[in-house]
């Protein structure tokens, strides 16, 4: 029983420790890679849901309001902190949010094998 504990304890510390490398990551981008953060923003398509799955990652964030069916950002239109607007930077940070956010890369657009259709990260367009 230990051992399966020890498990599963250790599996959420491995989780916790990715997500605040990840948030350290865009952090230090935001700051000191403002170039790298504009090239991204141009191979980066779609809108915001504002479904607040990536206000969520290490912690709930203050302007996050709402039930959690229905979030909102307090501060959407009004001065977000700069990797508030920049997320995602890259399809790394997709990944944070398990590929559920309605912005999508250049790398993941790519056209069906089977009928000539396009294909965003699984979703037949």
């Amino acid at each position: 029983m230990t051992r399966i504990l020890q498990y599963y304890i250790d599996r959420h510390a491995r989780r916790t420790i990715k997500k605040i490398n990840s948030k350290l990551r865009r952090l230090v981008l935001c700051i000191f890679k403002q170039k790298y953060i504009e090239e991204q923003e141009k191979t980066r398509y779609g809108d915001c849901f504002q479904c607040g799955k990536c206000c969520s990652l290490l912690y709930k964030c203050p302007f996050l309001e709402g039930p959690q069916w229905n979030t909102r950002c307090a501060i959407y239109d009004k001065g977000r902190p700069k990797q508030c607007q920049a997320f995602p930077i890259d399809p790394q940070d997709l990944h944070d949010v398990d590929f559920l956010c309605g912005y999508y890369f250049d790398a993941e657009v790519r056209m069906s094998p089977v009928k000539n259709e396009q294909v965003v990260s699984g979703h037949i367009l």
